[in-house]
């Protein structure tokens, strides 16, 4: 296997995940980063960093088991440094009976994604073939444009202060923002590029719970009111962070929720989160962080099969990003991370060869999950909706759980709320969100399927909860009077 120079532009968790595969692999790694990130020595040293190029380090983020399973599988060092570091697994079939088979790989990582970067930076700098410089910035390719009609090499790139560093192949984990459609514009390549915005913004706050919580810690506390959607999630250090998601047309829930007060004031009604604020205020860790433009996004660097570049591929939410309230971003990272590895061992002095391969893992195991984001954004964050949800909401309609519904809906409910406790279906749904099963593989399980058909048609015994919660104007009345005053 031949060694090359890889030059990753990206030092978040897609940029070290590819360092840590590609330069484990064999190959010499030169990773840049545009911040200048401190070392530190402790996890909470690490959250207070101010990453003015990754404020989304802050947010609220999902370690999901497929996560945990790559990296018990592949790096399994990794894994050992981050429960050494105060990170904890969770298990997900609590409720579902007597254990199965498989339920080892159906465990959450409980970690702030301060703590996850700051672990992996940590071993990424120990390892011999791996380069880091941070407060680097790139601005663009260095490439062979050949004659019309032929396909450009990437050859390096070219930093901020006009010097270039050269490379074998770049790879791009420059997140969601990052100018990766402009870079390969400037050497002539028009990649194909899908958005579906999610109609959606959030809000998070980090708090520290008491060294003795009276209460037990669940993978996640949530719930969707269809105004709001909702998820407490634990962190390392006996730390929990709280979001609250709403449409991004719904400005008057998005003001009040942006103030502290308010915030916490929402978090005491909403149940689940509500359990942590019953024995008095939660010592808050920063104050609540805003997140627009969250969107699914899919680019496809192959035409007919054919790459578009050479020398040149994109990983983690700059290949393919999708709603980051999903939880799936650093689990798509690291996964894209080891296919490349893979695709590099496999055709070690093909580069076309190899970004076909890249291309097609990507097409087989993570475009079915920009896909799914995209439906469930639709299923219940259409801003077409907004009108009818508040007009319901405030009394001037139906309420939708008091309206008949059909009987695929009947039937749908009924398999959700089965979930929670059926051993078959909730294994079968916990697989699904945490990327151990696509949909594909949920079809063709006979035994799921079975199950599912069975309550389906029986929908009487497995009825939905009833709903918990305040409605859309029974919270803006609390949060903000002004608001819904006549």
């Amino acid at each position: 296997m031949g060694s090359e120079h890889v030059v990753v532009v990206g030092g978040g968790v897609g940029g070290l995940c590819a360092a840590l595969a590609l330069g484990r692999a064999g190959h010499r790694v030169t990773l840049l980063e545009r911040d200048v990130v401190p070392d530190v020595d402790d996890a909470d040293a690490a959250f207070a960093i101010d990453r003015q190029g990754a404020p989304q380090v802050h947010q609220t983020h999902g370690f999901l088991a497929r996560l945990v399973v790559e990296l018990r599988d592949r790096f399994p060092d990794v894994l050992d440094a981050m429960l050494a570091a105060g990170c904890t697994t969770m298990p997900t079939t609590t409720d579902l009976g007597e254990p199965m088979p498989g339920d080892d790989d159906l465990q959450v990582l409980v970690v702030r994604r301060t703590t996850f970067e700051w672990v992996l930076r940590t071993i990424v700098a120990a390892e011999p073939s791996v380069t880091t410089r941070s407060g680097v910035g790139v601005t663009g390719l260095i490439a062979d444009v050949p004659a019309a009609g032929a396909v450009p090499v990437v050859t390096g790139v070219r930093l901020d202060d006009g010097s270039t560093v050269d490379g074998d192949a770049v790879v791009a984990a420059t997140g969601r923002r990052g100018p990766v459609d402009r870079w390969l514009a400037d050497i002539g390549v028009e990649i194909d590029e899908k958005v579906v915005e999610s109609g959606l913004m959030y809000l998070s706050r980090w708090y520290e719970l008491p060294a003795t919580p009276e209460i037990e810690m669940d993978a996640k506390l949530g719930g969707d009111l269809g105004f709001v959607k909702y998820l407490g999630v634990p962190g390392d250090g006996d730390t929990l962070s709280i979001t609250l998601a709403v449409r991004t047309a719904d400005k008057d829930l998005r003001s009040a929720l942006g103030d502290a007060d308010r915030f916490e004031q929402a978090c005491r009604v909403l149940p689940g989160p509500d359990r942590f604020f019953r024995d008095g205020p939660l010592e808050p860790i920063g104050g609540v962080r805003p997140m627009g433009g969250l969107l699914n996004r899919r680019r496809r660097f192959v035409d007919d099969s054919a790459p578009l570049v050479l020398g040149f591929h994109a990983l983690g939410d700059a290949h393919t990003c999708t709603n980051p309230l999903y939880g799936r971003g650093c689990s798509i990272a690291l996964v894209q991370a080891i296919h490349l590895a893979d695709a590099f061992a496999a055709h070690p002095d093909d580069p076309s060869a190899r970004a076909t391969a890249y291309e097609q893992a990507a097409a087989t195991h993570i475009e079915p999950w920009f896909d799914v984001s995209v439906q469930m954004d639709r299923m219940g964050a259409d801003p077409a909706g907004l009108a009818e949800a508040t007009a319901r909401d405030e009394g001037d309609g139906d309420d939708p759980a008091d309206a008949p519904a059909d009987d695929a809906a009947r039937g749908m409910g009924a398999v959700f709320a089965a979930a929670a406790t059926d051993p078959i279906i909730g294994r079968a749904l916990a697989r699904f969100m945490n990327m151990l099963a696509t949909p594909a593989d949920l079809m063709t399980d006979a035994a799921t399927m079975a199950r599912m058909a069975e309550v389906m048609a029986n929908p009487d015994d497995h009825p939905l909860p009833p709903r918990e919660g305040p409605r859309r104007r029974e919270l803006l009345a609390l949060l903000d009077p002004e608001a819904v005053a006549p």
